[in-house]
């Protein structure tokens, strides 16, 4: 088998292409910080011997204020690859994000994901977007909340540090993306149902590396109090890892047991 994975140098992709590889598929990645486009798809697809492209690349976060390239990136590039994939007649998976449901949307990128699954719902019926919830993981994305607490000797929780969110480990959003490549539904959640408070994310990574947390009762630009889960749409069944599990195996390699011992299982 033979996919493409846009975005392949980004979080998401790296790990997704690593998990590709251990299962015997062979990978082309696409990323502008390897001089290669998404926009341009179509000529990856003129031999028709890929089963499937994961779309991942995008403009992210919702503090983003740079519209323009938004619009270009997660709009426009979407559109050519959603249509290229579609006349070649192969299967689609791409990100969308929490923030495409309509009470999470705060920004112009909860906008362009929301029209994303819009667009790809009437033109495209091969295509399944997948909404991933709040993804962390070794090697965070630089500016995450948890590169942040990894990162920097203090770091501001906003909000009171009251904001929910469904926090889910990489490994769980691969194992998701890997089965939306079977799915003939438009769209899946992947989110971990546990309900967290990023303060209580805060204490879990200071336990670990003393990290000073600074609460700050100001709701940041463009936030929102809770993020949450649109439970009309399908949720990916997975044993997903709580918070405590996932960051202790980010900050030792070691899943925490109840006892308060460590499990590599």
């Amino acid at each position: 088998m033979k996919f493409i994975v846009t975005g392949s140098e980004g979080f998401v992709g790296k790990a997704l292409v690593t998990a590709l590889h251990r299962r015997g598929i062979e990978v082309i990645g696409i990323d502008r910080k390897n001089g290669t486009e998404a926009k341009d798809i179509a000529k990856y697809l003129e031999n028709e011997d890929i089963d499937c492209v994961y779309h991942l690349a995008a403009q992210t976060s919702v503090f983003n204020n740079d519209i323009e390239q938004i619009k270009k990136d997660n709009i426009d590039t979407f559109m050519i690859v959603c249509d290229v994939c579609r006349d070649k007649k192969v299967k689609l998976v791409y990100a969308s994000s929490s923030t495409a449901n309509g009470c999470n949307t705060t920004s112009m990128y909860g906008i362009s994901k929301h029209f994303n699954e819009q667009y790809a719902t009437k033109y495209n019926p091969m295509a399944t977007g997948v909404r991933l919830h709040n993804v962390y993981g070794p090697n965070p994305r630089q500016g995450t909340l948890l590169w942040n607490l990894l990162n920097q000797d203090k770091v501001k929780l906003y909000n009171g540090g009251e904001n929910i969110r469904h926090f889910t480990y990489i490994d769980d959003i691969v194992e998701g993306l890997i089965y939306a490549y079977g799915s003939s539904r438009k769209l899946l959640n992947i989110a971990n149902p546990e309900k967290a408070i990023t303060l209580n994310f805060a204490e879990i990574v200071r336990m670990y590396n003393s990290v000073d947390i600074e609460i700050v009762s100001d709701c940041k630009n463009f936030d929102n109090l809770e993020q949450t889960v649109d439970n009309t749409i399908y949720t990916v069944p997975l044993p997903y890892l709580t918070i405590y599990e996932g960051l202790g195996l980010v900050m030792t390699g070691e899943k925490p047991t109840i006892n308060g011992g460590t499990s590599t299982e």
